[in-house]
């Protein structure tokens, strides 16, 4: 294909192409399109393949324009990407299209492109992995969480409520600045008095409250509220108590142990639990040593990064924290009530240390000549699917079906790079020391050991 390109560079990651198609190229397209009209357009008082040129013109050269445009606009743009050598990522937008039967057809198009950087030294890179010590006091955090999550509600009928204590309400709250809006109401809703994700006006109006008793009172909700429909907004509520009951926790002692059903004493929980805590430790540590590594690798570069990239890393980033909600027990309606717009702004930062991220590493990758294999894809294909239940053929042909293949191949390829990079790094061993040991070294393994606490 004849064709002339002007290309500007309109900034790192993106370039504004000028096309023009050669005249000869879209008159033969048009001769072409108007002959195919000719044979088999259907006009009144000529027999099919009879049709003189000269009607079709009067008739069709709308549609011939426009079918000569959607068959040499593309072509040509693709030529003049490849000609260029343009790495070119989301949707090219098309501008000023101008083309005429017997004249060139011009246009322009705006691309955004992954920025063109020189590769640095990514070999020998100092790392320290550290490492969170394990102590009794983690111990015992894991073994309070299962106490909190074994705990009985016993009703209170002898004295009001106090701190500490469960207060379920039937709630019905009405807007103050817009009386005309629907109003709030929920049922049986639980609450702990005194605990810090509770809103202050509930802590104060439900302490000293038994069953049946009602209260009024108004709460100024904050403007960071995660609720998006009530952030900024004052509402007066009606709370009628509906039971007060207190947690009981259970002894911890070798009849708890055996309880759980894995454990035939005491001392044999704790020390599984240790033994526990001390992989998710190592786990951690990895985790914190490769997104050093991470940091390391990116550290010298500060190239443009293409804005679409970073919408669909940020769009799926969101999304996948809503499906996460939704899967850890979260209600539709409570997830569609967070303010989704500042959870996206949020995911915008992150994605553009991703992106580039991922730029860099598999820019690595075909320096070191790495590659994923097939089998290697269909071996984390099975790892998937015994985690989710589905068979390996299923969920291929899921995958397949999605167009989803090529992410774990990338998703494989990254890590893959990574290792030969921290292979080649030197790494020293320390104690990761923090201010809260038990907090810092059991926070990750608690959430999958046991079940959250109920509030």
């Amino acid at each position: 294909m004849k064709l002339e390109v002007a290309v500007a560079d309109i900034s790192q990651s993106r370039k504004d192409l000028t096309i023009e198609v050669a005249a000869e190229e879209v008159k033969a397209e048009f001769e072409k399109t108007y002959d195919a009209y000719s044979r088999y357009a259907k006009v009144p008082g000529f027999r099919p393949g009879r049709v003189p040129r000269g009607v079709v013109k009067q008739r069709f050269a709308r549609d011939v324009r426009e079918e000569v445009i959607g068959r040499l606009l593309p072509h040509a743009l693709q030529h003049a990407i490849i000609d260029h050598k343009l790495h070119v990522v989301g949707e090219p937008s098309i501008d000023d299209i101008d083309v005429n039967d017997g004249g060139p057809l011009k246009f322009k198009a705006s691309v955004e492109v992954i920025p063109e950087f020189e590769l640095q030294d990514y070999k020998g890179l100092k790392l320290t992995r550290k490492v969170a010590g394990v102590t009794d006091q983690d111990v015992d955090q894991v073994l309070d969480r299962w106490r909190q999550s074994s705990a009985e509600f016993v009703p209170v009928e002898d004295r009001p409520s106090q701190t500490g204590d469960f207060v379920s309400v039937n709630l019905v709250g009405k807007f103050v600045e817009s009386p005309e809006a629907e109003d709030v109401t929920a049922d049986d809703v639980r609450i702990e008095l005194g605990s810090e994700w509770v809103q202050p006006e509930f802590n104060e109006h439900l302490t000293g409250v038994k069953a049946d008793d009602v209260r009024e009172f108004r709460v100024v909700y904050p403007d960071d509220f995660d609720s998006k429909g009530l952030a900024g907004k004052t509402l007066d509520f009606t709370a009628t108590v509906v039971s007060v009951r207190q947690k009981e926790l259970p002894e911890l002692d070798d009849d708890f142990a055996i309880e759980r059903g894995e454990y035939k004493s005491l001392q044999e929980m704790r020390d599984k639990v240790r033994q526990d805590l001390i992989s998710h430790a190592e786990r951690d540590a990895d985790s914190r040593l490769r997104a050093d590594l991470v940091e390391q690798i990116i550290g010298p570069y500060d190239f443009e990064i293409p804005s679409s990239l970073v919408e669909q890393q940020a769009t799926d980033r969101t999304r996948e924290l809503a499906y996460m909600m939704m899967r850890n027990g979260m209600s539709p309606q409570s997830i569609r009530q967070m303010n989704w717009d500042d959870r996206l702004n949020e995911a915008r930062g992150i994605a553009v240390k991703d992106v580039r991220a991922a730029l860099v590493v598999s820019r690595i990758g075909d320096a070191e000549n790495i590659e994923v294999s097939a089998s290697e894809v269909d071996a984390e294909i099975d790892n998937m699917a015994a985690s989710s239940g589905e068979s390996p053929v299923d969920l291929k042909a899921r995958l397949t079906k999605d167009e989803a293949l090529s992410s774990i191949e990338n998703r494989l390829r990254y890590q893959k790079v990574l290792d030969v990079v921290l292979n080649a790094a030197e790494i020293s061993t320390e104690e990761l020391v923090v201010e809260s040991p038990a907090e810092e070294a059991a926070e990750s393994a608690v959430s999958e050991m046991a079940p959250s606490e109920e509030s």
